[in-house]
């Protein structure tokens, strides 16, 4: 018996109470194309509910019992008794918001997937259109294209090719099937009515080429409001970050500072510890997640730069933090620190003497070793980046140009294969060699399946393989009007502009988090600084160096993780970060290199003459 199947035995009468309480489950799980009867699935949400309380009983008793034993000291007093609760109500909460909520979240990115198809798939019917191919012959070639092309749609047009070979279904009646099921009103605006003007005996081929145009300019605006919308939540999250950052941070400082005095609270490493290493990542994390999911994704990237980043950024990271910065942070004295001062005690000492010979006082080390673990570490996932952008960033480029020369020399008369070979020599930037490779096996006489074949597996650009996907296609079926590809390269060139655009309008935005960096570094230190001559002024002294020791290496991290979620808002991909995140770390060093000669300068006595 299945996971599934023993929850649904076991948890039938719970999930027929859940899906009383949300009868939109059903909905979700069609609309996610998730194979689960809706009963069935409802029993697995009450079933993990039911272990997300076992759980938080077997953690409950624990977290209670431990702070009063003198375990975990750090936890604030007034928490214990609330651990308990805390455990037996959150863990069931979050397991059964989240189980349910699951569907619903496979639903947006599939509705997402599907809007950035739906247009190319327009376009490709009214490609083979032009060639006499009718759209179910044309979905049924669709259930054969390479998946990295049309993720979602090509399971639907498997599921119409089922229904017309294997169930012998009417194919107008299987493309209105498909339409009502696929929760996408472009696609049902499509299908419906091309089977519509199908019946009534209308001119489908224009209708097809309208329904083209028509999508081509809704999905061009549609990447124009996103790219507003992501101005907008690149400029909201670095005013979060930074605000919250700077207030979060005067106040530790402040607190920990009078703490020391005798004047202040006390007990706040545990809270500072929370918002530094937890909550600052936490939310970082939630925008990388919202600007995922408003920005389109594409079925086939470069994954080199993260296999580069996971597989020797992160271990060579962590190994330089361990050895340079970790050192420095533990307590003194603690055993931890006795045996990585024995262990790592060349790169210990190689940091204490880069500090001296930074003209930096005690204190720095943790900061100054955190900097350098994140520099080396993060240097290869920045190359592996650079190397991906310039092997395909410039592909598409090339590919717009290529399709309005193509458009023009085919009004010609000319023969799609012959354009080609014609165009092979002119410049198209990093096309132009592949570009030459496809008008060589052409005039070869190899099969064009085999050439795009070949062609896909050098590019990781999904815009360039889509678009050379449709204009191979339509060769091959004997197609593509100048009419059909004057309107993929009007889409092409717009959407290129569109891209141009919003890199201007992200452009300056992007120096905000360069500049909150050196603001929350420079705030920080000063406050330490002015914190410490203000009890000098009243006799008193409080420990500097831990402070800094302290708050330095925690501003690092989040100025790190704000460079990933930087590169993520304004590029759509992670990797875009790691330039951002070296860039910031950088800055935040040269920042600390600085700031006590600004300490200086502001705490030197004025004399009135």
């Amino acid at each position: 018996m299945s996971f599934t199947g023993f929850a649904y035995a076991s948890f039938k009468w719970l999930g027929k109470l859940i899906l009383k309480i949300y009868p939109g489950l059903k909905d979700d799980l069609m609309a996610a194309d998730i194979k689960i009867y809706p009963e069935a699935y409802a029993s697995l949400v009450g079933f993990l509910t039911f272990l997300g309380f076992i759980l938080g009983l077997a953690l409950g008793i624990p977290a209670y019992l431990l702070p009063l034993l003198g375990i975990l000291k750090i936890l604030h007093p007034a928490i214990v008794p609330w651990l308990p609760i805390i455990s037996l109500t959150g863990l069931p909460l979050l397991f059964f918001i989240f189980s349910l909520l699951y569907p619903k979240t496979k639903r947006a990115s599939r509705i997402s997937k599907i809007d950035l198809e739906v247009p190319y798939l327009a376009a490709y019917i009214s490609v083979m259109a032009t060639g006499g191919i009718s759209p179910y012959i044309s979905m049924e070639r669709l259930a054969k294209a390479p998946k990295f092309l049309f993720d979602e749609l090509r399971k639907e047009a498997k599921k119409f090719y089922i229904r017309v070979r294997a169930l012998g279904e009417d194919p107008l009646t299987a493309i209105e099937m498909s339409a009502r099921e696929l929760p996408n009103r472009q696609y049902k605006d499509l299908m419906m009515g091309y089977a519509s003007t199908h019946r009534a005996g209308g001119d489908v081929i224009h209708y097809r080429q309208r329904q083209t145009e028509v999508m081509l300019k809704e999905r061009i605006s549609q990447v124009r409001s996103v790219a507003e919308r992501v101005a907008a939540l690149l400029e909201g999250y670095m005013a979060i970050t930074i605000l919250t950052s700077l207030t979060i941070y005067t106040l530790f400082v402040v607190n920990m500072a009078l703490a020391q005095a005798g004047f202040g609270l006390g007990g706040q490493s545990f809270q500072f510890v929370l918002f530094s290493y937890i909550v600052m990542p936490m939310i970082s994390g939630m925008f990388i997640y919202l600007a995922d999911l408003m920005q389109p994704k594409y079925p086939t990237s470069d994954t080199n730069p993260y296999k580069v980043y996971f597989g020797v950024t992160v271990p060579i990271t962590v190994f330089l933090f361990i050895t340079m910065s970790l050192p420095f942070i533990v307590p003194a004295g603690s055993p931890i620190q006795y045996i990585l001062y024995r262990t790592f005690n060349p790169f210990i000492a190689f940091i204490k003497r880069l500090v001296e010979l930074m003209g930096l006082p005690s204190g720095y080390e943790a900061g100054v070793g955190m900097c350098i673990a994140m520099i080396i570490g993060i240097i290869p996932a920045v190359i592996s980046h650079i190397y991906s952008s310039m092997v395909h960033g410039g592909i598409q480029h090339g590919i717009t140009l290529f399709l309005r020369d193509l458009v023009e020399v085919r009004k010609t008369g000319m023969a799609p294969e012959k354009c080609i070979t014609n165009l092979a020599n002119r410049d198209y930037g990093r096309f132009s060699k592949h570009l030459r490779n496809i008008a060589n096996q052409v005039g070869w006489g190899i099969s064009l399946s085999k050439v795009y074949e070949a062609f896909s597996k050098k590019v990781k650009n999904w815009l360039a393989l889509i678009t050379m996907y449709l204009l191979v296609d339509s060769i091959e079926v004997g197609g593509g009007t100048p009419e059909t590809l004057e309107s993929l390269a009007n889409y092409a060139e717009t959407l290129e502009l569109l891209e141009a655009e919003k890199r201007r309008m992200l452009k300056p935005m992007l120096l905000i988090p360069y500049i909150g960096a050196i603001i929350i570094v420079v705030v920080v230190l000063i406050l330490v600084g002015f914190m410490n001559n203000i009890m000098a002024i009243a006799h008193m002294s409080i420990a500097t160096r831990t402070m800094i020791t302290l708050f330095i290496p925690p501003v690092i991290l989040n100025s790190y993780i704000m460079g990933l979620t930087a590169g993520k808002i304004s590029s759509e991909r992670v990797s875009a970060g790691f330039v951002h995140a070296l860039l910031l770390v950088i800055s935040s060093l040269i920042a600390m290199l600085l700031t006590p000669h600004i300490v200086r300068g502001l705490m030197m006595p004025v004399r009135i003459e």
